[in-house]
């Protein structure tokens, strides 16, 4: 268990706010009868818990960090909010109806999870995994030879700091750590999130704290001759920066993973 959150909340608030209305959708396309039994793990900053908090009366949400939970339990009262250990959580095989689990992934073991997953879930449950991959989760109008870079600076900063290039992609080997944990149906859905210049607030704010994170990550895996070209994109006072050059667009790219142990899986 953990006491303080977690670096990258910060940044995940942002998305959440940038996208709300995209996010609320996926939430809302999910078939939740209105007496379902829901689990969110791990729940995080609580976003996805109170749009699911909306749709059944009977929700549990999870985390290890006890400063998430606490502001959660504020928040909603009358939902079961816990600081557990989510590969180990302390309820019957077949617990819940749905289970949901966003951007988490990257903090976790997957196969240890998802077995968890299985357990958890009913015989027809559903298990709903939102991830992203960031090698293709943001994409811009970037002059061409940057945009090109851009993923091998990803790459090589991914082994350097996690000995892996795979750890900001989770959810590649999704699909077979799910057959291996139980669920003989799994379906992918890939959501794109669209916006373009001028960006609102929130967008600006995602965005912004986007290239802080890329600054910090990558910028000195970038070929040299083409740092001063990232940092002209990417300067908010630049009037033909990313941020300010008109028709501008906005990619967020953003998979679901939809798994059941028996043939149902959702429609939409």
């Amino acid at each position: 268990m953990t006491t303080v959150k977690p670096s990258y909340v910060d940044s995940q608030s942002a998305f959440h706010q940038a996208f709300a209305t995209d996010l609320r959708e996926v939430i809302d396309s999910l078939p939740i009868h209105s007496n379902a039994r829901v689990l969110d793990v791990p729940c995080g900053n609580g976003f996805y818990t109170e749009l699911l908090a909306k749709r059944t009366s009977d929700l549990v949400a999870v985390d290890s960090c006890e400063e998430h939970i606490r502001e959660l339990k504020h928040k909603l009262p009358n939902a079961d909010v816990r600081n557990a250990d989510a590969y180990n959580l302390p309820e019957d095989d077949g617990s819940f109806d749905v289970l949901w689990c966003a951007e988490s992934l990257i903090s976790m073991e997957p196969r240890q999870a998802v077995k968890e997953f299985a357990r958890l879930l009913s015989s027809m449950g559903l298990l709903a995994i939102l991830e992203v991959d960031e090698y293709h989760h943001v994409m811009l109008n970037w002059p061409a030879e940057l945009e090109a870079a851009l993923p091998m600076a990803i790459h090589q900063a991914s082994v350097a700091k996690y000995g892996t290039p795979l750890k900001l992609s989770p959810a590649r080997r999704l699909r077979p750590d799910l057959r291996n944990a139980g669920f003989n149906f799994v379906r992918r859905k890939v959501l794109t999130f669209e916006r373009q210049t001028p960006y609102d607030e929130a967008t600006q704010k995602f965005l912004s704290g986007h290239f802080d994170y890329m600054k910090r990550f990558l910028y000195s895996y970038l070929p040299e001759q083409l740092r001063d070209e990232f940092d002209e994109q990417t300067d908010t006072a630049n009037p033909a920066s990313l941020f300010n050059k008109p028709d501008t667009e906005l990619t967020v790219m953003n998979t679901v993973y939809f798994a059941r142990k028996q043939k149902r899986l959702v429609a939409r």
